[in-house]
């Protein structure tokens, strides 16, 4: 017969294994799963000239919402700089953005990503 001590011990040594058994599967689902939520978002930010009114924010916030992949948008006049935010592992071209922009009636003086992409990053040139 076990005394009430030592039925106490194997249930705390029981308790510990358990412990030490389970303790190192959560910690590394949970080290699989922090990237995932910690990753920034898919990001293309958009220097556009010519804007001068929130009417031009917004004609060029509406046609840039119209494409594909586009989570969010928010457009600054007095920087004139668009924020795109893409669903994750989309992409837009610049030619995309150029033409988008262009058909509101302005222009892309830069076009910048915050991921890794097929495009490079994008300046215009100084005309003449």
């Amino acid at each position: 017969m076990m005394a009430g001590f030592e039925r106490r011990a194997l249930a705390a040594t029981i308790a510990l294994l358990a412990v030490l058994t389970i303790a190192p599967a959560a910690l590394a689902a949970q080290e699989q799963a922090a990237p995932a939520e910690q990753r920034e978002p898919r990001q293309i930010e958009v220097t556009i000239l010519g804007m001068s009114c929130p009417f031009c924010a917004y004609g060029v916030e509406q046609k840039l919402k119209k494409l594909d992949d586009v989570e969010d948008l928010k457009v600054e006049l007095k920087s004139g700089l668009a924020t795109i935010i893409l669903a994750e592992g989309a992409d837009i071209s610049n030619e995309t953005l150029i033409e988008t922009v262009d058909d509101a009636g302005f222009e892309v003086a830069k076009i910048v990503r915050n991921f890794e992409s097929e495009y490079p990053d994008y300046e215009r040139k100084p005309k003449p």
